[in-house]
């Protein structure tokens, strides 16, 4: 099960992120918890050393990462023609949530109990005025598209804004739970949000939850504005968590307030109802590689890379 977390930067989505870890990890089960934002904070809201260089984004781990992916995937021509929308096929390597020893696993993540902390990475001082954020980003198109998670969690922390649409991240997960405060911009980010989510054909996995709720007023609010069918429920503005922000502290779900808590129940229901679908899920995949490919500026320097999809993949089978 694949979950992200959505939305502006600044409306909480790292918070909503680190409680639903907590809550999952009672489960027992694997969890990858993915920091993707610019802005690494999950790791030390989850109690891990936030000072970590550990990333999958640096050139040395791309390159190892993509070899290992590769595999024996003889439609990847060379590792220059490993693009960010590339599937797997039968003959690709893949990142097993249930496999401890894992080469991913075991070398780009940092474990602690049953969660898996992945860190994207961040903008390095060599490359100020030279780079793009969405560079770091292509590497996780990678490792998600190659993820057999079936017996774990995902739970991403994304990118802030609607950069998961520039790529392939935003068909990569079963639901996405978008933060909304109740303020004009916030509904402007959702109304932003469904349109593209409805053009690109995930408008049915957005869901939204109301952050910083101070009173019923501001429910009422998102509610004039938000179908109540997409909103899965509201987190309160929180002595807790204003305490442990400033103590620099890992959350705890088991501390936070009643009536908070009442929103991590309904997530929970939510995420145990749906099963993944993942021929849709590829389906999607390989639709957005047609189009990344057929742009000039890679048929120019690669040719046709259509060929990558393999149509007798089947991801059921991995």
């Amino acid at each position: 099960m694949r979950i992200a977390f959505v939305g502006k930067g600044g409306s909480g989505k790292t918070t909503l992120s680190a409680l639903t870890i907590d809550y999952l990890k009672k489960t027992k089960l694997p969890i990858l918890a993915i920091d993707a934002d610019i802005n690494m904070h999950l790791g030390g809201l989850i109690g891990f050393d936030n000072n970590t260089k550990l990333n999958i984004s640096d050139s040395d781990s791309i390159k190892k990462i993509k070899t290992y992916l590769k595999g024996d995937n003889n439609r990847i021509k060379s590792l220059v023609e490993f693009r960010k929308t590339t599937p797997p096929n039968s003959l690709s390597n893949f990142v097993n949530l249930s496999n401890k020893d894992d080469y991913i696993l075991s070398n780009y993540v940092i474990k602690k109990d049953n969660i898996y902390l992945m860190n994207v990475g961040t903008y390095e001082k060599g490359e100020i005025g030279a780079s793009c954020y969405h560079n770091n980003l292509a590497i996780l198109e990678n490792i998600l598209s190659h993820l057999i998670d079936r017996d774990g969690y995902v739970v991403s922390d994304m990118v802030a804004g609607i950069d998961a649409f520039a790529g392939s991240l935003h068909a990569q997960f079963d639901i996405l739970f978008l933060s909304v405060e109740p303020t004009r911009r916030g509904v402007d980010v959702y109304n932003q949000y469904i349109e593209l989510a409805k053009a690109a054909g995930v408008d049915n996995l957005l869901f939204v939850i109301g952050n910083k709720i101070k009173n019923e007023k501001d429910k009422d609010f998102l509610k004039s504005f938000i179908p109540e069918n997409k909103i899965v429920g509201y987190l309160y503005l929180s002595e807790y968590l204003s305490d442990a922000d400033q103590e620099c502290s890992p959350l705890d779900i088991d501390k936070i307030e009643e009536n908070n808590m009442d929103l991590f129940f309904n997530i929970g229901k939510m995420i145990n109802s749906i099963t993944p679908d993942l021929k849709s899920r590829f389906k999607k995949l390989y639709k957005l590689h047609k189009k990344y490919v057929s742009q000039d500026s890679i048929k120019d320097r690669f040719g046709d890379l259509t060929y990558q999809i393999d149509s007798t993949f089947d991801p059921s089978s991995i």
